[in-house]
């Protein structure tokens, strides 16, 4: 069995939709022992080269390969990623995921190479390698760009997701598929048609060894689904959402998008032809930014996010902002409202403080106000006489006194 035969039937797969019929046809092709041409196999390989351009050349053109010790200063690797992504470099198509990080790493440590644009053309592939491909891209210390021409799904969004930028050839380009799925084909009927008979036999302790391939053939897929497949969308979900903070949550579900729509849900920054993108792995600094990217063209604009709320109130926005623009001016004056709050928020701390002061030395007077009281009340008090004051009597006192002054009164009148 061949590699390539070998990893298209033991992978799992982030794969869009789309394509696993037709990788089928490609798997039946194969166990027919049907060949492809070398000069395909030649024009596959081509179209999946890495190469270097001249920064200020914007063509499509290979000034020199990636491997070449004559790249010159301020260059940028552009780096396909096209077809069905596997880890390992298949003979008729694409260079494996592997390879593709060594690329990556390789660019990234060329201080000739400013910077990387990937070219995507892919519905997605093998889980195996692919979170370390997106974790090269996330953490190359040089800008990448990434260009989708047609489809960016799956695996490969996953491996884009941590790119300075991601910008669509047309509207009518696809991405997404941010899911994970499982396709197994029971290959026992057609062996056994062919007259193989598969025998399976387990070591004594081996009991749950190849326990997914029983489940599989069982059609037992809860424990499948829980164990591997949700695992692996868990990571997934994670890397894209720590890539693109401002992606929206209802684009997690496995669906796939157009880049018009795309843009709106946060998973593309930009539409715009090959040169243009170009342009942009040109113009970004060397030090990746993770503030909202402006695009500089005038006819491309940065489409608000619908989540929005908060930038949708302060421009007055009463209806859908979905297709409204977020405009260099605009984002200006968010900065300016943004530096007048930091200001009053300044000022208020400071008048609180100043409260706080005051409110202090008031406290202060209290308590010393309230010990003087006391003072002079244990004063007045130690000088108080039974008969200075009437409320300090006995009742017979009192009695005794008023029936007194009833007798002298009536005496002097």
């Amino acid at each position: 069995m061949t590699p390539f035969l070998f990893e298209i039937l033991s992978s799992s797969w982030l794969l869009h939709a789309d394509n696993p019929d037709v990788y089928g046809a490609a798997l039946v092709s194969l166990l027919r022992g049907d060949r492809i041409s070398s000069e395909d196999y030649s024009k596959a390989r081509e179209l999946n080269r890495p190469f270097v351009v001249s920064g200020s050349s914007n063509s499509q053109v290979p000034s020199e390969p990636l491997n070449s010790k004559n790249i010159s200063q301020g260059s940028i690797a552009v780096i396909p990623i096209r077809g069905i992504i596997m880890k390992d470099d298949v003979e008729c198509g694409p260079r494996g995921s592997a390879s593709m990080t060594k690329d990556i790493k390789s660019a990234d440590a060329n201080p000739n190479i400013k910077s990387i644009l990937l070219v995507v053309s892919s519905p997605g592939g093998t889980t195996s390698y692919t979170d370390i491909l997106s974790e090269a891209v996330t953490n190359c210390s040089k800008p990448v760009v990434a260009f989708v021409e047609g489809m960016a799904a799956s695996a490969a969004y996953w491996i884009i997701s941590g790119a300075s930028k991601i910008i669509c050839s047309s509207d009518l380009d696809t991405v997404g598929s941010i899911g994970t799925m499982l396709e197994y084909m029971d290959m026992k009927p057609y062996f056994e048609k062919a007259g193989v008979v598969i025998h399976e036999v387990y070591a004594t302790l081996s009991t749950e060894k190849n326990q997914h391939l029983s489940d599989l053939r069982a059609g037992k897929y809860d424990d499948l689904r829980k164990n591997l497949l949700d695992r692996i969308n868990s990571k997934f979900h994670a890397t894209v959402t720590a890539n693109r903070p401002f992606l929206d949550a209802s684009s997690l579900t496995g669906k796939t998008y157009f880049a018009s729509d795309a843009i709106a849900l946060g998973l593309i920054d930009a539409i715009g032809s090959y040169e243009y993108a170009l342009e942009q792995a040109d113009a970004i600094p060397s030090t990746k930014s993770s503030t909202i990217p402006i695009n500089s063209n005038p006819v491309m604009k940065i489409k608000m996010l619908a989540t929005w709320a908060a930038i949708a109130a302060f421009f007055n926005f009463t209806d859908d902002i979905t297709g409204k623009e977020l405009t260099e001016e605009m984002v200006g004056q968010v900065n300016d409202k943004l530096a007048d709050l930091t200001k009053v928020n300044a000022d208020q701390a400071g008048q609180i403080v100043q409260l706080n002061e005051n409110l202090s030395t008031a406290n202060s007077a209290v308590a010393e106000i309230t010990r003087q009281f006391d003072a002079f009340r244990a004063q007045d008090a130690a000088a108080e006489t039974l008969r200075g004051k009437s409320a300090d009597k006995s009742e017979d006192t009192i009695i005794s006194d008023n029936y007194l002054h009833n007798i002298m009164a009536d005496r002097n009148s």
